[in-house]
């Protein structure tokens, strides 16, 4: 979660419509992005399903947690394969897997999608695909909270843009101030510092990809498509299309056991757990908690980075963490106001136009 759980802010607090018990919210993340980001978990924006919230027990903070933690593990573990493939490689394989779960449990065959549903899919997938490629290449020269962190701070827009009160421009200034934090680590005249720029570049790049991914689900929500089935095919699509032409521009990587095993668990971790772990009780908690949990989403980042990988977080890093996770975590609190999207503003209805 993550960049979504700012998305989904857009309808809080604003008597949106109420949720239809017949369809299915389960999504994979990043988020999850994925949402937020996204990969990881995150619910679609504006998406009329998510969960009322209500009296929250340990075991829903728990899996909230773990909806964080889990997909920051998964990103480091991309980390240790990205020099046996090239990061777009990466971002079409570890489709797969969460496809085939969504499939075989969403059994969209039986949703007649229908063209505009795959379109929608389809372009799910492409952004999906977009999101990996971005955040594995930020990653492949970026210490993995670095950029994390710096693709939280796009979700940050959607509050800026749609928030009330004084408090999102502080977010805003804390956030830039962390970003040129990590910035200030290399000249921009050096090597080293051509590609830490092009690296924090990719990350918002990711970020923006996320953005969209979720706000594509929430569309398909809204438009009365299972989430799970939709995004399911989409990502198979996409990974067929993006593997065809990767084959013809790059060596595809030979699919030994460790290899398999990393896609694998990083598909596991940053696009099926967090719907998992939704499922076992995350859903109940607010998006204002969700919210605030992510904040310490990049924290989880900058860990799980440096116990996979080794990567120690130098002073500037370990300040421009503390920046975008104050800028995350004031957001949060911010009340929003929706401008219409799908709907007219402050409305409360969202409308397919």
């Amino acid at each position: 979660m993550h960049i979504c759980a700012w998305a989904r802010a857009v309808r809080d607090n604003r008597g949106m419509t109420a949720p239809d018990p017949t369809v299915h919210s389960e999504t994979p993340g990043p988020q999850a992005a994925l949402d937020a980001q996204t990969v990881a978990g995150c619910q679609a924006a504006l998406d009329p399903q998510d969960s009322p919230g209500g009296r929250v027990g340990g075991a829903a903070h728990a899996a909230l947690a773990a909806r964080f933690v889990l997909p920051a593990i998964g990103l480091a573990l991309a980390g240790t394969i990205l020099g046996v493939a090239a990061p777009g490689t990466i971002a079409w394989m570890i489709l797969v897997p969460a496809a085939i779960v969504l499939i075989v449990r969403n059994r969209p065959w039986r949703q007649h999608l229908g063209l505009r549903g795959l379109g929608i899919g389809v372009i799910v997938g492409v952004l999906g695909t977009l999101y990996g490629s971005s955040m594995f290449a930020a990653i492949n020269h970026l210490r993995v909270g670095t950029a994390v962190a710096i693709s939280m701070t796009v979700g940050l827009s959607i509050g800026v843009i749609h928030g009330q009160g004084k408090r999102r421009f502080l977010s805003l200034a804390l956030a830039l101030a962390g970003i040129v934090a990590f910035a200030y680590q290399a000249s921009p005249s050096t090597a080293e510092g051509k590609a830490m720029q092009a690296s924090m570049m990719a990350s918002l790049w990711a970020g923006v990809f996320l953005l969209f991914m979720a706000m594509m689900k929430g569309v398909a929500s809204h438009l009365g498509y299972d989430r799970g089935a939709v995004s399911g095919v989409g990502f198979i699509i996409a990974a067929l299309g993006f593997g065809l032409w990767d084959a013809t521009i790059h060596e595809i990587p030979a699919l030994n056991g460790r290899f398999v095993a990393v896609i694998i668990a990083v598909s596991c971790l940053v696009f099926v757990s967090p719907a998992v772990l939704r499922r076992c009780g995350a859903q109940r908690v607010d998006v204002r908690t969700e919210a605030r949990y992510g904040a310490f989403y990049p924290a989880a980042a900058m860990l799980a980075g440096g116990i996979v990988l080794g990567q120690i977080p130098s002073i500037l890093d370990l300040l421009g963490l503390a920046l975008i996770t104050g800028a995350l975590w004031i957001m949060s609190g911010v009340t929003i106001v929706p401008r219409r999207f799908f709907g007219k503003r402050g409305s409360g209805e969202m409308t397919a136009n």
